[in-house]
Parts: C-alpha cells; sequence; structure tokens
C-alpha cells in the first residue's frame, strides 16, 4: 500500500525530514512520542524489520531497549521480555504492540518505574484497555496521556485489590456532564473486569471519565478537577438550602448541570452573558427563594473563580433551580 511518510529511508531505520510516500507492504506500529501531540488513526511510524538492543527487561510484557539510533524507548507488548537478556538484540514484530520514545529523563523515571512496579498482568490489563478505547474513538493518545492513565490504573487496581476504596466526590456529576466519555471508560472497565477477575466501582469510572475528557479537550486535568469540585459544592449548597434531595437522574439536575459547567467556562474566559435578564424583575418577585438562593451560588463562583459574574447569571440559575423544586415529589 502507499502511505504518507514524514521521513525518508536510511540503512539503519528512519530520519525526519519532509512528506514522502513510500510502497509499504508490511504492519505498522504505533509510535508515541512524549512531546507530541495527538496521533490520530494511521499517523503510524515504519518499525517492521528494525532492531532493538535490550538495556534492561521491566518484566515478560515490557524492556526498555535502544533503538538503530541509540534512542532510548521502551517496548510494551505480551511475552516480550520472557528469556531475554541485557544486551541481546529484539526484532520489531506483531508482538511489539507500543513504542514509547524516552525524550526527557523525568518521563523515562517515571515509565520505568510505573512498568517496573507494576504486575506484569495488569500492565497487559491496562495496554488491552487503552487499545480498547482507542479502537472505540478512532484516534490514538498521546504518549503523556497514556504516562498518566497507565499510573493511575496500576495504581487503582493495586489500591482496590488492598481492599482500599476511594469515593469520587463528583461521580454523579461527571456521568451527566461527560456521558460520552462515561460510557467509553464504562465499557473499558467493564472489560477490565472480566480480565482481572475484580470488580472496579463506578467511582473509579468517573476518575478515568476525566482523563478521556481531558485528552479529548486538552484541558488540564487539574482545572477539570477543580471544576467538579465546585459544581459538586454549588449542588450540595442547593440541597442543603432547599432542605431537598435532587434526583440525580432527572433531566431537569443534567439541565442545571450544564449550565454550571459553562457558566464556569464562560466566567473563566470571560464571555460572559448580558448584564440583565428581561424577567430578572419577575423572577426575584416570583420566585425569592430561589433567586437569593441563586445570588449565594454566584457569589461562590466568583470567590472561587476570582471574577466577576453578571446578574443575568442569577436569572438563568434561578429558572433551572426552580424548576427542580417544582418536580420535586412532596411524598
Amino acid at each position: 500500500m502507499r502511505y504518507p511518510f514524514p521521513g525518508f529511508f536510511t540503512t539503519r531505520g528512519i530520519s525526519f525530514f519532509k512528506n514522502v510516500t513510500f510502497e509499504l507492504d508490511f504492519p505498522m506500529v504505533n509510535v508515541y512520542f512524549l512531546r507530541g501531540a495527538l496521533i490520530e488513526k494511521g499517523e503510524t511510524f515504519m518499525s517492521s524489520g528494525k532492531r532493538y538492543q535490550i538495556k534492561r527487561v521491566l518484566n515478560n510484557n515490557s524492556l526498555v531497549a535502544l533503538d538503530e539510533q541509540m534512542a532510548e524507548v521502551i517496548l510494551l507488548g505480551k511475552g516480550i521480555g520472557f528469556d531475554k537478556k541485557k544486551g541481546e538484540y529484539i526484532v520489531h514484530d506483531t508482538k511489539i504492540e507500543k513504542v514509547f520514545v524516552l525524550s526527557s529523563e523525568d518521563k523515562r523515571e517515571q515509565m520505568v518505574r510505573i512498568f517496573a512496579e507494576t504486575d506484569e498482568e495488569i500492565i497487559q490489563a491496562v495496554n488491552e484497555f487503552i487499545q480498547e478505547i482507542e479502537k472505540k474513538i478512532d484516534r490514538k493518545f498521546t504518549e503523556n496521556f497514556l504516562v498518566t492513565l497507565i499510573d493511575h490504573l496500576s495504581f487503582a487496581i493495586k489500591r482496590l485489590k488492598q481492599g482500599i476504596q476511594i469515593q469520587n466526590p463528583f461521580l454523579h456529576e461527571v456521568r451527566s456532564l461527560y456521558a460520552h466519555e462515561y460510557r467509553l471508560a464504562e465499557q473499558g472497565i467493564r472489560t477490565l473486569e472480566k480480565r482481572l477477575n475484580m470488580d472496579i466501582p463506578d467511582d473509579e469510572i468517573g476518575f478515568i471519565t476525566l482523563h478521556l475528557h481531558s485528552s479529548r479537550t486538552n484541558q488540564e486535568l487539574g482545572r477539570m478537577n477543580r471544576y467538579s469540585l465546585l459544581i459538586a459544592r454549588l449542588i450540595n449548597v442547593i440541597e442543603t438550602e432547599l432542605d431537598i434531595e435532587v434526583d440525580k437522574t432527572s433531566i431537569d439536575y443534567a439541565r442545571l448541570l450544564t449550565h454550571l459547567r459553562f457558566a464556569i467556562e464562560r466566567a473563566e474566559t470571560k464571555k460572559m452573558l448580558g448584564e440583565n435578564h428581561p424577567l430578572s424583575g419577575l423572577l426575584r418577585t416570583e420566585y425569592p427563594v430561589c433567586y437569593n438562593l441563586s445570588w449565594k451560588l454566584v457569589k461562590i463562583m466568583q470567590n472561587e473563580l476570582r471574577v466577576e459574574i453578571p446578574e443575568s447569571e442569577v436569572s438563568y440559575l434561578t429558572l433551572h433551580i426552580q424548576r427542580i423544586v417544582n418536580h420535586i415529589d412532596p411524598s
């Protein structure tokens, strides 16, 4: 087949240059670069026949090696480290599922630690988990994301096997706000459960959902966590002030979450709604409890985000909260 490859042939592998089209008739392998941006499906690099010299065997499924340009890499694949020794050569074939190019010392130490300290079964199961999700979304994750996800999952699995479970304080919010990523995470986790013969709680699905959404939108995970925590806090204030329990499965709740999410994003990007809502006066008179509560929520958001939020946001929040109150079951 013909494949546009960003490089040119040398007698010992690949050197990066300009887009040139080559005739290729052998398998491809996904190569991930620590500094690389998102690698879309099909953006793979020719590696068939390439040789690697083993520097260190981490376990049966992963090893540290030098490629033909003497760049240090981590190879991942089922059984590729079995009965291998330092100094030996390994030829690239279909057993090598991923090649991680170690372009910084910090990432090198982090990845070697992850692969060296994690059970082989977990590494292989997590790799299959990642491949399954990549196939469903039809694109490849960046190296940085893969390292973070492997680290998170391997630690979570070890923690759960020790009987330590961490509660996700904003699981309901995450499930509603990022429904697509949640479904992907859930499908992958169910496969992981079968592979490892263990139960993984929904709390972990919520955490993985945030990782997936962070990768898809290129948002920092820390910022997403802060937003989710803020939204959970606002919902808690609503329930406490009104002495109600909001139905987390209702459409009204989903609409409120969506509004809060975009309200926070608007505040952060300073793309506010207009100063006044045409029904502000009426809402203040007809629904004073919800209106005053909405002002309280806006004050919390202003203090947390350190930005000014216009009064129109109060009016929109009043409408959402009043809709929830109207649908509360009196019993």
